[in-house]
């Protein structure tokens, strides 16, 4: 069996991820578009490092029906 090492992302990698985030929301608000707080977990896991970024839409769409 193959070991994982996960690598938690340093304090800048947390701040960059959080503030992609950050931006995303602000843009998708421009365009009248909400984040459903049922969602939080999934960008928290990202931002966090336990996720990447494609692995986010996935998780999403599942967790919202569209898939």
């Amino acid at each position: 069996m193959d070991d994982i090492t996960i690598i938690k992302p340093n304090r800048s990698e947390i701040a960059r991820r959080r503030e992609n985030v950050r931006r995303a929301d602000a843009h998708n608000e421009i365009e009248g578009i909400s984040r459903d707080p049922k969602t939080d977990p999934i960008f928290e896991a990202y931002i966090q490092g336990e996720i990447e970024a494609t692995d986010m839409v996935p998780r999403l769409k599942a967790m919202l029906g569209l898939t």
